[in-house]
Parts: C-alpha cells; structure tokens; sequence
C-alpha cells in the first residue's frame, strides 16, 4: 500500500519538478483494536486499510485515480507481476505456477532479419475468476481489443506500442504513417466541437436582444426552442451519425438529449463542488471569518456568488494592489433566506449559471471537458464507419497479435528452454479441451521497445462479466469487442454495475457490509467504506484474511485514526512531525516502514486557460520548490527535472549510476542571485519582464487565476508555502491569484478544469509518460495540459 506523498512544481512542457520519493506505511501489530464499519468498533473480523479520497469510477478499464485504481487492483489478476531482483537493484517482471497472473511462461525475441520483437506468453491451465469461470484466451484477446480500440478513452495507453498492423486495424485501411491517427483526432476533436456548439448558438439565438453581451434563457424556455428547431448545421450531424444515415435520425430529440446530458453532468459538477467547497475554507484569511464556518456560504463563495474586498497594498510596480493575505469585507450576492442548505443553495447556482452562463458550461466547465471526450469518441465512430464499404472489416484483427491455437498451423513452442504443446481443440467455455496443452499468445512489435513488455502486463478482467452480451470465437476474428463503436464502450464496458462493482481473478471479491455476493454499486462502497471477502478461485489459495476494508481517512489524521483503532494500517504523509508521533507511539503497538516509492509530487498549468507561454513562465519563476522540501524529513525528499522518480529504471543516469538531476534545458525556475529577499526581488523582476514580452498589463483579465491545491486543508500540504510565495509575488506585479483547497480536485484534473494546481503522480514500473503527457494520448489525465 504506497502512499503517493505529494509536493512539487511543474508546468505543461516547462517542468520542474520534485519527487518524494519516500513513503510511509504506518500498521497497529500488536494490538489492532476493534474494526470498523459504517459505525466504527462495530466489527472485529475484517482487517481496515486507509484508502485516500474516491472518485467511485471502479472500472479495471477506466478508472484513472489512483486511490481507485487500487480498489479495481484487489479483485483483479494480471498477465503477469513485477518482484524486487536484488542482483539487480531494480523491480523485474515475474510469471509462473508461483506467482499470482495468468502467465506460466514467458519469453521476447529480437529478429534482425525484418527488425521485430516478438513476446511469446504460455497461459496458465485452471484458473479461474471470483465467480467460478475460467480465464482463457477469450479473455486476454478481449483486454487487448479494448485496449486497442480507436473508441477507447481509458487511461492505458497499449495503443501507443508499435505492434504489427495495429494501425491498419485502428483505421481500417493500409497506414503508411501515425500522422493519419493524429489526423483522425483533429478531425473528431472538430466535430465535437461544432456537436457542443449547437447549443451555444441556440442558446445564444434564443435571447434576441441580449444587453452587454449577455444572454438568459432559462431550461423551460430552452426545450421549447429545441423543440422548434427546424435546421440543424452539417456539422453538428456528422459529429453524431453517417451520412447515409441522417435521414433516419430525429435531430431535434439527440438535441434535447444533449442538453439533457449537460444539465445532468453540470448537476452532478456543482454536488462535488459542494462537497469540496465544505472543508476547504478552514485556514487564514478566511479562518478569521464566521461565515466560513457555513458550508453553503463556502459553496457560494466558490462558485462565485460572493464579493470579496480585499484589503490594498503597494505592489513592486508602485501600484495599489490586492492583499489577498486579508479580507475586509464579504458580500453575498444572494438572498440568504432563498439559499439556506445544500440543495437550495446547488439549486440556485444550476438555475442561475444554466440561464445566464450555458456557454461556459459547454465552454470551461468540467462538464464541458466530459462532453468532449464522449463527443470526441463518437466522432471517431462516426469517421471511421464513413470510410466502410461493407459489414466486414478489412482487417479484422490486429496482424502482430496470435493466438498461435488458433491462428497458426503450429503444434508446439519452446519457450525458455521448455516445449510447449499448443492447444489447437477449446471447449465452448474457451478452455483447452485436451490436458498438457496451452494457449499460446505471441505479440510482435515493429522494431525494439523497453517498455512494450510493461504494456504488455495488462490485467485480464474477465469478457463474460463487462461484455456480457458479446460472444467469442477467436478463429473468426471475434473478440467480444465492437470495434470503434462508441455506444459500445459507453452502455456495455461503462454500464452503471461494471463501473461500480468490479470484477475479476484478484485475492478479494467486492461485497457488502452484510457480506452479500452480489453487492449494488451503493453497497459495495457505502459510507466512505469499500467492502471485500476473500477470493475462494484465487490462483494461489483463498487469502487467509477472509475480510478487507478500505476506509477513506485524511492522511492529516491518519495517525489518529490507526491510534484509535478506526483503522490497522494507514500511508500518512512523511513528514517530521508524523515521524515524532510514530517514535512516540512505538510501545502502543505501532509499526512502521519506510522505502523509496516510484510516484513523484508536481504542479501543472493548463495551457488552455493560461495560453501565453510567457505568463506560464511568469508564474514558474515565481516558484520557489526549495520550500516544498522543508515540510519533509531530511533526505526523504528531493528535486527532479524528469517527471519521474529517481528510483525508476527509466530515470536518466549519470556515468556512474547516480540519477541525472539536470536535464541540460534552459528552462524558466525561480532565480537564486543571493539571500532571500534577493532571491525574490530577482523573481518579481523576471516575472515583469516576462508579463511586458507577452504584452499582459497589470490588472489584466489574463492575470486572475486560482492556484489549487488538492485536499481539504492548504497549510498541511508540501506545496502551500510554494503557493503563498509565487501567489505573493504575482500579486505585487499586477496579477490577482487566490491560493485555494479542493478535495474534488483530483476529479476536475480528469475535466480539464483547473488552471494551476498541486498533486502528485503515482507511476506503475513503467512510467508512462505518453499516457500522462503526449497530445495524442486518449487518456483523460491529458486533458489537465489543456492542449
């Protein structure tokens, strides 16, 4: 259970950043106390284990946090593993009758003659998912057909390994180049804009004589004009169906869904605003103040719906400027007595932004980040089908990838020494039907890559459970996948049980607080619990732990929480004073381990909505990173300029071994010329000259920003004091930054939503930096670059 402790700076293509690369797992040995469920105490048989914030998306497929990640990872098994080879000072991958994957044997091979690589991978006979079936073939083939659709907006990248004929089947037409699949994003990505558009401009024409340029049309007024509607662009058509298919889709009811759509997303958005906005006003300057201490008046406070006066200041340029370190008075701009709990007070906002602001709904909010990838997809969808002449698929399956049973003439393999006899006979369950046979899958990729072989380490979650009502027949190209359908991966893969119950050949099956075994969505995780009974088909024996929990409990008072016995076992951050409180609770049962861990901590600016280089550079040279260093113990943190830890194989080396912690780029960082006021006087120079070269004026619209932090507390976390100084030094120069908490914000990275923030990243052995950085990467961790 590795904690990903978080602190760090960051921007877009201008990084730097810095890794803690020490973790901290902190359990209760000697006396583990009473366990708890919904009512903590009120259990005894379950082992509890701290989990951090949840999104809920439990998808072996989709999920993209980390905290749910992990909770998918319990119930799942993958190809195979990685161990610690102490020959080599590194994590190596690991396969065989020992080990908890699907794999019993494996081996990659280099050809010089036509420049591939080919993995070879012997399946494991007899195993078997949580719920009795077999895992076979069926299911390998079906993850990777997942994976390697162009509908799939997940967060693996498989995609990105140059496999044999993938793009061909990506495409579905002869691929000279990757130009064309990058070719093939612009051009969804444009119809999804003109599919969001539509509504902006109805809603726009709606209101014929807006003043100010402003607009309000309420949600009643704004059916009836859907409702009325009697063209409808080619654009918005094409990012929805083919065009031999127009004529059989009613326009004005995909409009009406659409809409419907945005209100339910925007609903959904201002609830987890709420929730956010509850805990996240609790330190100065907004400690001082009563009104804080109302979780309505926060939520109002953040959606904007509250004035603020500042007090003033001299700023570095002469001017007077806003001290946003106090505030002198609050303002509500709204009627306390209409907004006075939770539902009145998200009512209002929706009302009031759906009337007047449904364009920067559909524009800026995270709704409309959520909208454009499922309206990106469906372009593909649309694309793609377009350029079909036939039911058939020219290529029906990706070249590189064998099932050698099926797809060869082959009747034997070696694989490491050993002969393997190759399964040519499968039972309608697709298991092998004679014994001392295997399956047998070969992946070759064109040329050489390191890290193909990480890609290739997927988790196998089973086809019967997530592509219930798809067959299977590998020898005729069938894998339980409807390629580049979008309505596909939304209904079937993304259905409302696959993403929240998971499912899969894990040590632990999801369940209820009453042990149930088929629990609902809400019982499985209930009451910030999730709930798991032991794996009875698990590939090594039943685990002896017969009941997990996860319970998710701030990492600010995890170490109270393990003391209490709420919890047996919590990652809190490692910092000095967490490391005092573990010596000093030694005697009561409390152990501890501490080791260095692949995550790294960073902050990120969004090109989209700060897209002058010059002022994302402004605000890099603001930032002091050595500050984010004190808040750790000594050694247990240090600065990178890779995103990555230094403890990954893929970190770059110095001649001698020792990481490489300058890159050679001259890129914008806070100056060091001296002492600190030096230092600063430095940095609020160069911030000046930058603002004059991308021609921003101080006092500038461009210049408002929020710098967000995630969690619900600023002043407990590594990067606040990075925060407050950069904050103090834009301010003086003209610019109007807000340094502000968010628990939800994890989720609104995913959106797009935030304009600078703090997190950290917690890589898996192979650190993807496609997947996190690349503009064609499908995952939605890229929509945080705003590219």
């Amino acid at each position: 259970m590795n904690k990903k402790v978080m602190i760090g700076v960051g921007a877009v293509v201008l990084a730097v950043i810095i890794a803690v690369t020490a973790i901290l797992a902190v359990s209760c040995n000697d006396n583990p106390g009473p366990n708890p469920g919904p009512n903590p105490g009120s259990k005894t048989d379950a082992l509890v284990v701290m989990s951090e914030e949840l999104n809920g998306l439990f998808s072996p497929f989709y999920a993209t946090s980390g905290s749910d990640m992990e909770v998918v990872g319990m119930t799942q098994i993958s190809m195979m593993t990685t161990k610690y080879d102490p020959t080599k000072d590194t994590a190596v991958l690991a396969w065989g009758d020992e080990e908890a994957v699907v794999v019993k044997d494996y081996e990659s091979k280099y050809n010089a003659n036509n420049d591939t690589t080919t993995f070879t991978y012997v399946l494991k006979n007899g195993i078997k998912f949580s719920d009795g079936h077999p895992i076979t073939m069926e299911d390998v083939l079906f993850n990777m057909y997942v994976y390697l659709d162009p509908a799939y907006a997940g967060s693996t990248t498989m995609y990105s390994t140059d496999i044999v004929g993938l793009q061909e089947y990506r495409l579905q037409r002869a691929s000279s180049n990757d130009e064309e699949e990058s070719l093939l994003n612009t051009q969804a990505s444009g119809r999804a804009f003109n599919r969001i558009n539509e509504l902006i401009t109805l809603w726009k024409n709606t209101d014929e004589t807006p003043s100010d340029g402003s607009y309000e049309v309420d949600e009643a007024t704004m059916r009836d004009a859907i409702a009325a509607k009697s063209k409808f662009a080619d654009g918005y058509k094409k990012a929805i169906a083919k065009t031999a298919d127009w004529a059989e889709v009613d326009w004005n009811a995909q409009l009406l869904a659409d809409y419907n759509e945005t209100l339910r997303l925007f609903k959904e958005e201002l609830g987890n605003d709420y929730k956010a906005a509850k805990d996240s006003y609790t330190e100065e300057p907004y400690k001082s103040w009563e009104q804080f201490k109302d979780p309505v008046f926060c939520f109002m406070y953040t959606e904007g719906f509250v004035e603020v006066e500042w007090a003033k200041k001299i700023g570095a340029n002469g001017r007077q400027t806003d001290d946003k370190s106090k505030i002198e008075k609050l303002t509500p701009l709204y009627s306390t007595t209409v907004v006075k709990d939770q539902a009145s007070a998200i009512n209002y906002v929706y009302q009031t932004k759906v009337s007047q602001n449904l364009d920067q709904i559909l524009s800026y909010w995270g709704t409309a980040s959520t909208l454009r990838t499922e309206y990106t997809a469906k372009a593909k969808d649309v694309i793609l089908h377009e350029s079909l002449t036939g039911d058939e698929l020219p290529y029906p399956r990706v070249e590189g990838i064998v099932s050698v049973g099926h797809n060869t003439e082959e009747t034997s393999i070696r694989v490491n020494g050993t002969d393997y006899a190759v399964a040519r006979n499968y039972n309608n369950d697709g298991t092998v039907a004679n014994a001392n046979e295997y399956a047998v899958l070969q992946i070759t990729i064109n040329g050489v890559d390191p890290k193909a072989k990480w890609n290739f380490s997927f988790t196998v979650a089973p086809q019967h459970y997530y592509a219930e009502n798809r067959t299977v027949d590998i020898a005729h190209n069938n894998f339980g996948v409807a390629w580049a359908d979008f309505d596909f991966h939304k209904s079937e893969i993304q259905s409302v049980r696959n993403v929240k119950v998971p499912m899969g050949g894990g040590p632990y099956v999801a369940t209820s607080s009453s042990n149930k075994d088929n629990p609902e969505g809400n019982e499985f995780y209930s009451n910030n619990v999730v709930y798991y009974k032991a794996n009875p088909n698990f590939v090594l024996g039943e685990p002896n732990i017969k009941k997990l929990r996860y319970q998710v409990v701030s990492s600010n008072n995890a170490l109270s929480q393990l003391e209490s016995g709420a919890v047996h076992f919590v990652t809190p951050q490692f910092t000095k004073e967490n490391q005092q409180q573990i010596e000093s609770q030694k005697g009561n049962g409390i152990r501890s381990k501490a080791t260095w861990q692949l995550g790294y901590g960073y902050v990120g600016i969004n090109a989209g909505k700060v897209p002058n280089i010059y002022l994302r550079r402004a605000i890099m040279a603001a930032m002091n990173i050595e500050l984010a260093l004190n808040y750790y113990s000594t050694g247990t943190a240090k600065a990178i300029h890779w995103p990555m830890s230094t403890v990954s194989w893929a970190y770059p080396k110095n001649a001698d071994g020792t990481p490489n912690t300058n890159n050679g780029h001259d890129y914008t960082q806070y100056p060091k010329v001296g002492d600190a006021a030096a230092n600063k006087a430095a940095a609020i120079a160069k911030v000046q000259e930058l603002m004059s070269i991308a021609g921003v004026s101080a006092g500038s619209g461009d210049l408002k920003m929020k710098f967000t932090i995630a969690g619900s507390n600023l002043t407990e976390h590594p990067t606040y004091t990075v925060f407050k100084n950069a904050a103090d030094i834009l301010n003086e120069c003209g610019w109007d930054v807000e340094v502000v908490p968010d628990t939800q914000a994890l989720t609104k990275l995913s959106t797009g939503a935030l304009t600078v923030w703090a997190a950290a990243w917690g890589s898996t052995i192979d650190p993807d930096m496609y997947q996190v950085y690349h503009k064609d990467s499908t995952a939605t961790s890229v929509k945080a670059w705003g590219y």
